[in-house]
């Protein structure tokens, strides 16, 4: 994603084919952040808070902004500039000027905001322990809070606007030396699926990873998530390094089985992406 920190709770968060081969240089960070023009885009490129002090990309395509600040349940504190400068984007006519990001987790049990109740109706209730249903509540309630912050913002964005979770596992997740953790990652992933969309949020959610990330915190394959997740959310493919990199990956299939939405690749010092 966007080289975020890691912490307890949480991890990190295209051109068109024809441009796979012009990325413009960034600007100044006043120039960006004053409105790019609407000319001479050339990639779409995502940020989020490391960008916070130096320049946004020149002459984005489209955006994609890290609404969190590193972590589940802190806000990146320039979103409102950094979602002004994907506003001022051209978009595609399949790829919106504006998408958003958010940092997710399943840290379990010993951070504050884990949940001690609740009730959930695929999992019961929740008792305070490293449960499907805790996790799902934790997952529902720190979307919600991502959700809120955007809304607070720009409310046709939060409603409008596509959402990814960024799931890695440089991330807070179960693992295998914890029983069941594979189920217990989903169930946080479907919380955070949940609670973006029971927020208001009316585009489909996707998932930005790696076939061996999403498979290492879910036990899920493109050949499988439709099971084990009760859907193929779109995809968005981390990993590459070049453009061809990620002209690749567009084309090689998706994670969960969805055929990829956009495709991630360095350059410039950016984050950029392709719309497959």
């Amino acid at each position: 994603m966007t080289r975020v920190k890691v912490g307890r709770s949480i991890g990190r968060v295209g051109v068109i084919a024809a441009m796979l081969a012009t990325v413009l240089a960034p600007t100044a960070a006043a120039s960006a952040r004053g409105g790019p023009s609407k000319t001479r885009a050339s990639a779409g490129y995502d940020i989020s808070y490391p960008q916070c002090s130096s320049a946004y990309p020149s002459h984005p395509l489209f955006g994609i902004v890290g609404v969190n600040g590193g972590l589940a349940n802190d806000a990146n504190p320039c979103f409102q500039s950094e979602l002004d400068w994907a506003l001022a984007s051209t978009g595609t006519s399949n790829q919106p000027p504006a998408s958003l990001y958010i940092n997710t987790a399943d840290p379990g049990p010993g951070v504050a905001d884990w949940p001690t109740s609740g009730d959930t109706a695929a999992y019961g209730a929740c008792d305070g322990g490293w449960t499907e249903a805790c996790a799902y509540l934790y997952g529902q309630a720190r979307a919600q809070y991502s959700y809120g912050l955007v809304w607070q913002t720009d409310q046709t964005v939060a409603t409008g606007a596509p959402w990814w979770l960024d799931i890695e596992t440089a991330n807070s997740w179960a693992t295998s030396a914890t029983p069941g953790y594979a189920q217990l990652n989903i169930a946080a992933v479907q919380g955070f699926m949940d609670g973006l969309t029971g927020a208001g949020a009316t585009a489909a959610v996707g998932i930005y990873s790696t076939a061996s990330q999403w498979k290492a915190i879910t036990g899920l394959t493109a050949q499988t998530t439709a099971s084990g997740l009760g859907s193929s959310p779109p995809d968005w493919v981390a990993g590459a390094r070049s453009p061809s990199g990620a002209q690749g990956n567009c084309t090689s299939g998706g994670f969960t089985g969805a055929s990829p939405t956009l495709a991630q690749y360095f350059s410039g010092g950016f984050d950029a992406d392709l719309r497959c």
